[in-house]
């Protein structure tokens, strides 16, 4: 019996003393996770720092190389690059702005498939603020509407050639009836949109974070392509 009560209270001491040392092995993992959790959100934080200090001053160091900045104990990496040319997906009823600078003309390519392409309304805006439309369809609607046939290249279905005069300083492309993917090209353009890579590291533990980020020239929201402008009274 004394042999057996030995046996139970080794039993019980041996589960005590496991169940005690997961605890602890749990709350030393649990500590490392929160820990690294932590050190990771701030690696993060100083590579967002990188693309808000480009942010700031995007077209002066287009080109540039790249730029660095101390976060702290972290250091951050940044680069900015232009593209002279616009190519995403706008939805239906969103602008595209181009900023024309010295370019003569506009290659504007877009649509899929038909029926379901969606048509594109053209606005151009000269240095004067008098404006020029055009409508095309992709697709035949029957409408007053240019049906353009040219195809595009690239998987784009349709092409059209847009011809700008030296005063005109932007054009405003806005997809009707659907979304469209939308790739405007041409000699001369200035920068249409830039991408930010930012890469942030901790030198001591090496944990690094990198982010990407590109952005379209400043322009006014969609809705201000409703609103009346005028440099005087305006007369009804």
């Amino acid at each position: 019996m004394k042999g057996q009560a030995v046996l139970i209270v080794l039993l019980v001491v041996a589960v005590a003393l496991g169940f005690g040392l997961s605890i602890i092995s749990q709350s030393v993992t649990d500590t490392e996770i929160a820990g690294h959790s932590e050190e990771s959100a701030r690696v993060f934080n100083a590579a967002e720092a990188g693309i808000e200090d480009a942010l700031k001053n995007l077209s002066l160091i287009v080109g540039e190389g790249l730029q660095t900045i101390p976060v702290g104990d972290i250091n951050v990496n940044y680069e900015v690059s232009g593209n002279n040319f616009l190519e995403a997906v706008y939805q239906e009823n969103e602008t595209a702005t181009v900023v024309l600078g010295v370019a003569d003309t506009l290659t504007i390519e877009w649509g899929e498939s038909c029926p379901g392409a969606a048509s594109l309304l053209i606005t151009v805006i000269d240095s004067n603020n008098q404006i020029k439309r055009y409508g095309w369809n992709a697709c035949d609607l029957g409408d007053d509407f240019t049906y353009v046939l040219t195809p595009g290249s690239d998987g784009y279905l349709r092409k059209q050639v847009l011809a700008v005069a030296a005063n005109d300083e932007l054009v405003k492309i806005r997809p009707i009836y659907n979304q469209a993917q939308i790739r405007v090209t041409g000699d001369n353009l200035p920068v249409q949109a830039y991408g930010i890579d930012s890469t942030a590291q901790q030198p001591l533990t090496l944990e690094s974070k990198a982010i990407q980020v590109s952005r379209t020239v400043p322009a006014t929201p969609s809705i201000f392509d409703y609103v009346l402008f005028s440099g005087t009274n305006i007369i009804k």
